[in-house]
């Protein structure tokens, strides 16, 4: 498994670990699609596919996975940067990618490649 995908893992995991510990749905008007089954799903096909998938899809998901945690009041803005600096430091230099860290930082504005435009 390439080393950025060893790193998307790790991220997928400790999200994982936060959400599994979350035992109730405190947010009940979130759509389906931010309600913690539905996180914890992409977590796994998160795990599951992180040879096959590129990497712009992994960072994507964790993106929303992030996101979801946050809107359910699971994580904060300071917890995804503590995450992310946790698996940094535990993966050392392949967590050196800029673009795996502009979006957790309010200052710095970063263009989203969705994919499909022409």
């Amino acid at each position: 498994m390439d080393q950025g995908n060893l790193l998307m893992v790790a991220m997928a995991e400790r999200c994982l670990s936060i959400i599994q510990n979350k035992t109730e749905d405190v947010r009940f008007a979130l759509p389906d699609s931010l309600r913690p089954k539905h996180l914890r799903r992409m977590c796994n096909l998160i795990v599951e596919h992180a040879e096959d998938w590129p990497d712009t899809k992994l960072h994507r998901w964790i993106g929303f996975v992030q996101a979801g945690m946050i809107a359910n009041l699971m994580l904060d803005l300071d917890g995804a940067k503590a995450m992310f600096n946790k698996v940094k430091e535990e993966f050392g230099s392949i967590a050196k990618d800029q673009d795996l860290v502009d979006h957790l930082d309010p200052t710095t504005s970063f263009e989203m490649e969705m994919g499909g435009q022409g």
